[in-house]
């Protein structure tokens, strides 16, 4: 019960963000090549607000919630400078899976850092919570629609890395991103992705 509270809390919060702002900034990209089922993107070098964790059940479990929880205190004002900071989209989690079906996998949750705090990031007060230097990269990435879980990602992301692979790109493939940009409440049309790193 204490658990569903205080993800009810927090999808309280950041819901009228999510959701009634349809200028929400967003992480920006170049698409290189749009495919039938997936793009080649390219994402310039951004900081990104981050924290890590570790779970075997990353979308759905605990863990989640608590990671997303520590990212929404540093933006609702749980930093150096006690400032309110916009949210932004997607919420990208950073993963390495575990090396079995019944290990924990390593996973590092992200919000981007609007551009008007690129330049300076204001330093987060946790020291669960760091600024993350993202050097420009390039990706494939696959979208779907739906409320998804960790299996829905999984099954995407081995589909996005037998199709790319197909296609002659070479990927990293013992790490991979996902990517949500709708809030809890939002019913139709909703916006997941799975990204993999192209190596240089």
């Amino acid at each position: 019960m204490l658990q569903f509270q205080h993800l009810l809390t927090v999808f309280l919060l950041v819901t009228p963000i999510l959701t009634q702002d349809p200028d929400l900034e967003q992480a920006p990209y170049n698409v290189v090549e749009a495919k039938s089922t997936y793009e080649v993107r390219d994402y310039p070098a951004r900081k990104w607000v981050s924290t890590y964790n570790y779970a075997m059940n990353i979308h759905d479990g605990e863990e989640s919630s608590v990671s997303f929880h520590r990212l929404f205190d540093y933006i609702d004002g749980n930093n150096m400078e006690e400032t309110k900071i916009d949210m932004t989209s997607p919420v990208t989690i950073f993963i390495k899976p575990g090396a079995g079906p019944n290990c924990e996998s390593e996973f590092t949750m992200s919000f981007y850092i609007p551009e008007i705090y690129q330049e300076a990031p204001i330093s987060p007060k946790s020291d669960d919570v760091y600024i993350e230097e993202r050097d420009e990269f390039r990706i494939v990435a696959s979208q779907f629609s739906g409320f998804a879980t960790s299996e829905d990602y999984i099954k995407a992301a081995a589909t996005l890395y037998e199709q790319a692979t197909a296609d002659g790109y070479n990927l990293m493939a013992d790490t991979y991103y996902t990517a949500g940009y709708d809030g809890p409440y939002t019913i139709v049309n909703r916006r997941n992705e799975v990204w993999f790193k192209v190596r240089a």
